[in-house]
């Protein structure tokens, strides 16, 4: 049996899901059957390893450790301190690990199947098969609406969890922040041993909004975790990207950026840490549509051992974009001959009065650097976690939410075995 006739086979109605969402589902499975899985041959896929997802199939887990869940979302909540938190164990909303007291007038923050109408426009965007396998097994996820003019003073952290190993966990959630509000939310993924975590997400920022939003994935070493975002950003709106590639066997993150409107704004301070036989892959694709629109993206990457780092990142410029201010930079450092990096920035441009740029670097830790260091009595362990500890820092100090910047300053001291406060010093 193929790999795309087991999951059509093994596809069958949740208990007590309504028939709006098992509708939408059985839509999704049709379009995964005709689409089935990407192949290495397309462009977006080809630095993927598709073998660990095609040669077993995901399915959703039939039982929860409630003693394990505890502890991993207890981990991640330390992250980030007195946020509003939603968690999703297995897929699933789980309210007795959630803290949601004290939401103020004028959120929504709910489970995706309760709310039918929050997630319709995401049947339309199912660019693949795995993004239709998404859907077509989603059990859950979040739906945040945000009125006009509210600033939300605490961060909100989603935090998904996989407590079976081998399993299949898919989510489907939306954001919405109506004109001029202002939100922070981190989205926290650990993946279960040997599981297959796939998430979608769809982001709507009104006129002047602004959304800072974090995406780590500090998953178990045998996971496979794909992230996919979609955000269309209105006029004076802005949209700030965090995505922090820790841990898991393969991490992937696909942000896809539509700058709709006028003066809108794209952010994207990304960062992966790899070792092992670990990859991890971020790709981008920030389209400028509206006049006087800018993007500034930065991506750092540390790998070591034989792991491989990938980057692709894509500016479009339409006919209308005339004004756009695009940069995007990136930067990987190769701790040993036989890690890998691949790194393809790109810009795609239909109008005439632009100012845009991208650049990208590979190397390894400065030696005359390392020497000095060494030279004033440092080891060679702890003048290389010194010059490795300025390289990262960098990504934190352009985050502009004191929230997610130090949560991504927590999660930099834990990959490099120093206190926070070091990392923060």
């Amino acid at each position: 049996m193929s790999a795309v006739a087991a999951y059509v086979a093994a596809f069958a109605p949740i208990a007590g899901e309504p028939d709006w969402w098992l509708a939408q589902r059985r839509a999704a499975l049709k379009t995964f059957e005709r689409a089935g899985f990407p192949s290495a041959r397309e462009e977006f896929w080809r630095l993927t390893d598709l073998k660990p997802i095609l040669t077993q199939t995901f399915l959703p887990p039939h039982t929860v450790d409630g003693a394990k869940a505890a502890r991993l979302v207890g981990e991640a909540a330390a992250l980030v301190p007195g946020a509003w938190r939603f968690v999703l164990v297995d897929g699933g909303f789980a309210p007795a690990l959630s803290d949601l007291e004290g939401l103020p007038d004028g959120i929504t923050l709910v489970a995706t199947h309760t709310r039918p109408r929050a997630v319709e426009p995401l049947t339309a965007l199912l660019p693949d098969g795995i993004a239709a396998l998404g859907v077509a097994f989603a059990r859950d996820g979040l739906v945040l609406r945000v009125s006009a003019g509210l600033v939300l003073e605490k961060p909100i952290h989603l935090i998904s969890v996989q407590t079976e190993a081998g399993c299949g966990t898919h989510l489907l959630s939306r954001i919405d922040l109506e004109g001029g509000a202002q939100a922070n939310v981190i989205e926290t993924y650990v993946g279960g041993e040997g599981a297959f975590l796939n998430g979608a997400a769809h982001i709507n920022l009104g006129m002047g909004a602004h959304l800072t939003h974090g995406l780590f994935v500090r998953s178990e070493a045998t996971a496979q975790i794909f992230l996919r975002v979609s955000a269309r950003v209105e006029k004076g709106a802005r949209y700030s990207a965090v995505p922090i590639l820790l841990g898991a066997q393969q991490s992937r993150v696909d942000l896809a950026i539509d700058l709709a409107e006028d003066h809108a704004e794209a952010d994207v301070q990304g960062l992966y840490l790899l070792n092992g036989t670990q990859r991890g892959q971020l790709l981008t694709e920030i389209t400028h549509d509206g006049y006087a629109t800018r993007t500034r993206e930065g991506v750092k990457g540390v790998v070591d051992e034989t792991a491989h780092g990938i980057f692709q990142g894509k500016i479009a410029v339409t006919e209308r974009g005339q004004k756009t201010d695009a940069q995007m930079q990136s930067r990987v450092l190769l701790l040993s001959e036989t890690a890998r990096a691949d790194t393809k920035p790109e810009l795609e441009i239909y109008a005439d009065d632009v100012k845009c740029s991208h650049g990208a670097t590979v190397g390894d830790i400065d030696a005359a650097a390392l020497f000095y260091l060494m030279a004033r009595g440092l080891t060679r362990a702890d003048a290389r976690r010194l010059l490795l500890r300025a390289f990262l820092e960098e990504v934190a100090d352009q985050i502009e939410a004191p929230c997610v910047q130090q949560a991504v300053r927590t999660l930099l001291a834990t990959a490099l075995g120093v206190s926070a406060q070091e990392v923060a010093a």
